[in-house]
């Protein structure tokens, strides 16, 4: 009888973590819209207003914080042993283990703290740029009027926040390990939509970009106000700062959260600092041109990624029971799973910036062609998502396990690889020299990391890659074959934009046909649509409907 129990909620559990996922991806989604909004229409608009001197004060601080206010490694440490724990259903364990990390947090604040304080004092010497004509450098002086004042203002804000939000990034944690997916990206939600409608006002009002960044931080305030208040009195986690985790689970997570920050690291080594090397090698117009590459990079890895966090729960929860075996098909299914979902909003994403990207850059850059190269370099750098994004879930599921070092030393040689081939090839073709090297490098991290898969997670790579590229190769082809072929009959006989929605809307359509009939099957087609009703609470009138249509068969025989 208990055994019977244990399996309905065991199926309950289950339930409600595909509802949540999927809410949670929808709700993403739209957060990412709002944010894509943001990134190419309200920012040339804050350009204008506050002038290209402060918008770029604006983006030097945001780099200084980033540089300077790093998690060491823990966000990801956090995400996995609380997720052990939850899977365990050890609730004191979770409320133990983030009132640690909270109290870690809170002691590494004290040094970024210090390190701000320096910095605010010390910026006068390190950016003499930002003085006009000439005027003394003083330290102690603080008006408002000079740009460097101007710097150290948003170094106080951006970097107060960020004291804040980071701890407070616990919570997020404790969301995610009880799989509320939906409303953190709700908060998600209201933090950007706020941002987006105080923007516009402030830009309107004429705050200028302290005022900017003043309403973009109230607004994220606002977002850790809503994932706390959810954590303490939703999901009944209470921080209890007496608690503590025993010695030497803080040294395993320390030492968990180092082998993190080299993955970290090594990550920002490989795009991020693509500009500063060409800042080097080249000159300030590749420097700009991979600048907008960085960008417009970002948001599609964005858009493909952002489901992969939902599922490191239910990993944990699958390797909680079970044989080796077990596992090992347990994980092989819910990675082929997720890889294909991945794979289809990607593929996507790439289909269409292949077809009509060229369209695409030069109406985001009003037909500067000397900026054209953006194109090929996404096309480059980005035909490599295609087969990292869907690998999150292995990713995932190599630190839930616990194997972060061999998979840290996969980024180390990417990193390698990436500073030698960007270095060596931009000095000869620029940005798009560099691009070819970051390929190169992501090329080596593929090899290496399935090497890494293969060996730690025992799974089988052949029918992997068979369960997502075989049906949903075809459907690239075709898509990309349509996007390209209309290029022929709509080149320069329309206006650049029109063209760019022609081909883009066309793509699209062709891709979701393709989608249905070609990558999905039919169990997949009927799991999708009964998943979406249950989420949009359709279910009830399909199952009405799908009674409706055996009465009939039954009445006709």
């Amino acid at each position: 009888m208990t055994k019977i129990s244990d399996e309905t909620n065991v199926e309950k559990i289950e339930r409600k973590s595909k509802k949540n996922m999927l809410l949670g991806t929808i709700l993403g989604y739209l957060a990412i819209a709002i944010s894509v909004c943001y990134g190419l229409f309200l920012t040339p608009e804050i350009v204008d207003a506050v002038g290209e001197t402060d918008y770029g004060l604006y983006g030097l601080t945001s780099s200084i914080a980033v540089l300077l206010l790093m998690d060491f490694g823990l966000t990801n440490t956090i995400y996995t042993y609380l997720a052990r724990l939850r899977a365990n259903n050890d609730k004191k364990g979770v409320e133990t283990f983030t009132a640690s990390i909270f109290k870690l947090y809170m002691m590494l604040d004290v040094v970024f703290v210090i390190i701000i304080a320096v910095v605010f004092f010390i910026s006068p010497y390190i950016f003499k740029a930002y003085y006009v004509d000439g005027a003394p450098i003083d330290p102690f002086n603080f008006d408002v009027s000079l740009p460097i004042n101007k710097l150290r203002y948003l170094l106080l804000i951006v970097g107060g926040f960020t004291l804040i939000s980071v701890p407070c990034s616990c919570f997020s944690a404790v969301m995610s390990a009880y799989e509320k997916f939906g409303m953190i990206k709700f908060a998600d939600i209201v933090q950007k939509a706020l941002y987006l409608a105080f923007s516009i006002v402030a830009i309107h009002m004429g705050w200028g970009i302290i005022g900017i960044v003043l309403v973009n931080v109230l607004s994220g305030l606002l977002a850790v106000i809503i994932r706390i208040l959810y954590s303490r009195f939703y999901i009944g986690i209470k921080l209890d700062l007496r608690l503590n985790v025993a010695k030497q689970d803080l040294k395993n997570i320390l030492s968990f959260s180092g082998w993190g920050f080299v993955v970290t690291l090594c990550s920002r080594l490989v795009i991020t600092i693509a500009p500063t090397i060409l800042g080097v090698i080249s000159n300030s117009a590749e420097v700009t041109l991979f600048s907008l590459v960085v960008t417009i990079e970002q948001y599609i890895f964005m858009v493909g990624e952002m489901m992969s966090s939902f599922f490191m729960a239910k990993i944990a929860r699958n390797d909680a029971t079970g044989s080796e075996e077990e596992k090992r098909e347990h994980l092989q299914n819910l990675a082929e799973k997720i890889g294909k979902l991945q794979f289809v909003v990607i593929a996507l994403i790439i289909c269409g910036f292949v077809s009509c990207g060229q369209e695409f850059v030069l109406v985001w850059m009003k037909g500067k062609g000397e900026l054209y190269n953006i194109y090929w370099c996404i096309v480059i750098i980005c035909s490599y998502e295609v087969f990292h994004i869907p690998q999150l879930a292995l990713q995932n599921a190599m630190y839930t396990r616990g194997y972060i070092k061999p998979y840290a030393i996969t980024q180390i040689i990417k990193a390698l690889v990436s500073l030698g081939l960007s270095f060596t090839l931009g000095s000869y073709f620029g940005a798009v020299g560099v691009a070819f090297g970051i390929l190169g490098a992501q090329v080596v991290e593929l090899i290496a990391t399935n090497i890494v898969y293969r060996k730690y997670l025992k799974i089988s790579l052949r029918h992997y890659f068979s369960a997502i590229y075989i049906r949903g190769g075809i459907t690239m082809a075709i898509s990309i074959g349509v996007g390209l072929l209309l290029h022929f009959f709509l080149h320069m006989e329309y206006h650049m934009f029109v063209q760019f929605l022609i081909i883009g809307v066309i793509v699209v359509i062709t891709y979701g046909l393709c989608t249905i009939f070609i990558t999905f099957k039919k169990d997949e087609r009927k799991y999708y649509v009964s998943a979406l009703a249950r989420v949009m609470h359709l279910d009830k009138f399909l199952k009405k409907d799908n009674k409706n249509e055996t009465k009939e068969i039954e009445n006709k025989e």
